[in-house]
């Protein structure tokens, strides 16, 4: 019998991943939060404000998408770009009942 290898000998970097995963996911679901709460509260003088949000909320979408492509390898990426569509309308049907509530 072989000697257990106790040592965490992993091929990829798993946490690295799902970290990286879920920072950006995170910066998504704020970003859009903010975004969505300034769209549904917005004032009188609301269309300069509104660019700057806009430009602000594309620079935060690039910049996700720029990390994530960098640092997980293609195979992941070629599992995630199917389902991203999906995890971003899932984000924004679940800001519904917190936008409510404001």
């Amino acid at each position: 019998m072989p000697p257990i290898n106790t040592e965490n000998t992993s091929l990829f970097p798993w946490k690295h991943f799902i970290l990286i995963t879920t920072e950006s996911l995170l910066t998504f679901y704020i970003a859009t939060f903010c975004v969505a709460m300034y769209f549904t509260h917005r004032g009188p003088d609301w269309v300069f404000q509104g660019i700057i949000l806009g430009i602000l909320y594309a620079f935060v979408i690039f910049a996700c998408g720029k990390r994530v492509v960098q640092n997980l390898p293609i195979s992941a990426l070629m599992l995630i770009i199917p389902i991203a569509p999906l995890i971003a309308l899932i984000i924004v049907i679940s800001l519904i009942p917190i936008l409510e509530k404001f």
